[in-house]
C-alpha cells in the first residue's frame, strides 16, 4: 500500500501541542473568538478621523447584520441614488459611492448627528473608514473573514485569496 492510499490525519501545531498537553485544542482561543463583538448581529465601534482642514470627526456607530428584506432595501436605495439607472450605466466611483451610502444608511442603527445623511459627507476617506468597519463586521459574522487573521481570507497581506479560510471547528 502506497503512502497516498493511507488515511493520514494532518494536525496543526496547535492541535499537536494540545494533544501532548492532554487538553482540547485551542479551547482558550475558542472562548476568545466567542467574545469577539464582531461575531454578534450588532457591532458598535467608534470612528475618529481628522479632515485635511484639521476638523475632527468623531462618533459612535452601531451596525446590524442585514436581513434579506434589508438587503433589498439597500438595492432599492442604491438604484434611487443612481437616478434609477442600471448600475452598469454609472461610472465606477459613483456606483461604489452609492453602494456605500445605501448600505450604511440601512445597516447603521446608531450614528452621530453629523452622519445622519451619509450622502452629504464631503470626504470619501471618512465614508470609507465607516464602511470598512461595517464590511469587516459582516465578513467576520458570516465567516468570510477569520477575526484572528489579517485579510479577507485571513491572509497577512490583507489582499485576500480566492479560497476563504473558514474554521468551522473553532
Amino acid at each position: 500500500m502506497g503512502i497516498m492510499e493511507k488515511d493520514i490525519a494532518v494536525k496543526s501545531p496547535e492541535e499537536m501541542r494540545a494533544e501532548i498537553q492532554g487538553k482540547e485544542p485551542s479551547a482558550e482561543r475558542k472562548l476568545e473568538r466567542l467574545a469577539d463583538p464582531r461575531l454578534g448581529e450588532e457591532y458598535s465601534f467608534e470612528v475618529k478621523w481628522t479632515d485635511p482642514r484639521g476638523k475632527v470627526w468623531k462618533g459612535d456607530f452601531t451596525n446590524q447584520i442585514l436581513s434579506f428584506t434589508q438587503i433589498s432595501q439597500v438595492g432599492a436605495l442604491r438604484a434611487r441614488l443612481g437616478g434609477g439607472m442600471p448600475v452598469e450605466s454609472v461610472d465606477d466611483f459613483t456606483a461604489n459611492h452609492n453602494e456605500k451610502v445605501a448600505h450604511l444608511t440601512i445597516s447603521l442603527v446608531k450614528r452621530p448627528k453629523w452622519a445622519a445623511d451619509l450622502g452629504e459627507l464631503k470626504y470619501e476617506d471618512l465614508l470609507d473608514q465607516i464602511y470598512v468597519e461595517v464590511a469587516r463586521h459582516e465578513a467576520i459574522f458570516s465567516g468570510r473573514e477569520n477575526p484572528e487573521r489579517g485579510g479577507a481570507d485571513g491572509s497577512a497581506d490583507g489582499e485576500g485569496d480566492a479560497t476563504p479560510v473558514v474554521d468551522l471547528e473553532a
